[in-house]
Protein backbone atom coordinates (compact mmCIF):
# COMPACT_ATOMS: atom_id res chain seq x y z
CA UNK A 1 0.00 0.00 0.00
CA UNK A 2 2.70 2.44 1.27
CA UNK A 3 4.42 1.77 -2.10
CA UNK A 4 1.42 1.94 -4.23
CA UNK A 5 0.91 5.81 -2.49
CA UNK A 6 4.56 6.50 -3.52
CA UNK A 7 4.55 5.38 -6.77
CA UNK A 8 1.37 7.79 -7.03
CA UNK A 9 3.07 10.67 -5.40
CA UNK A 10 5.76 10.26 -7.76
CA UNK A 11 3.66 9.88 -10.86
CA UNK A 12 1.61 13.11 -9.98
CA UNK A 13 4.81 15.54 -8.68
CA UNK A 14 7.06 14.09 -11.98
CA UNK A 15 8.37 17.35 -14.05
CA UNK A 16 11.54 18.42 -16.13
CA UNK A 17 13.34 19.31 -12.97
CA UNK A 18 12.80 16.30 -10.76
CA UNK A 19 12.56 13.46 -13.79
CA UNK A 20 16.38 12.53 -13.68
CA UNK A 21 16.35 11.31 -9.92
CA UNK A 22 12.44 9.89 -10.44
CA UNK A 23 13.27 7.81 -13.42
CA UNK A 24 16.23 6.04 -11.23
CA UNK A 25 13.78 5.32 -8.46
CA UNK A 26 11.29 3.89 -11.09
CA UNK A 27 13.66 2.01 -12.61
CA UNK A 28 14.94 0.44 -9.30
CA UNK A 29 11.59 -0.44 -8.07
CA UNK A 30 10.14 -1.74 -11.27
CA UNK A 31 7.42 1.23 -11.45
CA UNK A 32 6.68 0.55 -14.99
CA UNK A 33 4.19 3.69 -15.07
CA UNK A 34 6.34 5.84 -13.30
CA UNK A 35 9.16 4.49 -16.38
CA UNK A 36 6.76 5.44 -18.70
CA UNK A 37 5.77 8.71 -17.69
CA UNK A 38 9.68 9.90 -17.19
CA UNK A 39 10.82 8.47 -20.46
CA UNK A 40 7.52 10.52 -22.09
CA UNK A 41 9.25 13.95 -19.88
CA UNK A 42 12.53 13.33 -20.71
CA UNK A 43 11.95 12.77 -24.42
CA UNK A 44 9.33 15.84 -25.09
CA UNK A 45 10.63 18.08 -22.42
CA UNK A 46 14.53 17.26 -23.27
CA UNK A 47 15.69 20.87 -23.24
CA UNK A 48 14.32 21.90 -19.80
CA UNK A 49 16.52 19.01 -18.03
CA UNK A 50 19.94 19.42 -16.51
CA UNK A 51 22.56 18.03 -18.99
CA UNK A 52 24.62 17.39 -16.05
CA UNK A 53 21.93 15.60 -14.44
CA UNK A 54 21.14 13.83 -17.86
CA UNK A 55 24.36 12.83 -19.03
CA UNK A 56 24.95 10.99 -15.45
CA UNK A 57 21.98 8.48 -15.76
CA UNK A 58 22.45 4.80 -16.07
CA UNK A 59 23.24 3.39 -19.30
CA UNK A 60 19.82 1.31 -19.31
CA UNK A 61 18.04 4.34 -19.09
CA UNK A 62 19.77 6.34 -21.54
CA UNK A 63 19.12 3.02 -23.62
CA UNK A 64 15.71 3.46 -23.81
CA UNK A 65 15.23 7.36 -24.16
CA UNK A 66 17.31 7.42 -27.46
CA UNK A 67 15.11 4.24 -28.39
CA UNK A 68 12.07 6.17 -27.68
CA UNK A 69 13.89 9.40 -28.71
CA UNK A 70 14.70 8.05 -32.22
CA UNK A 71 10.80 6.76 -33.05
Amino acid sequence: MLMDACCTYFEESVNPSNVCELIKIAYSNNFEELKQKCLKILVEKKKEINPRKFAELPKNILIDFFTLFNL
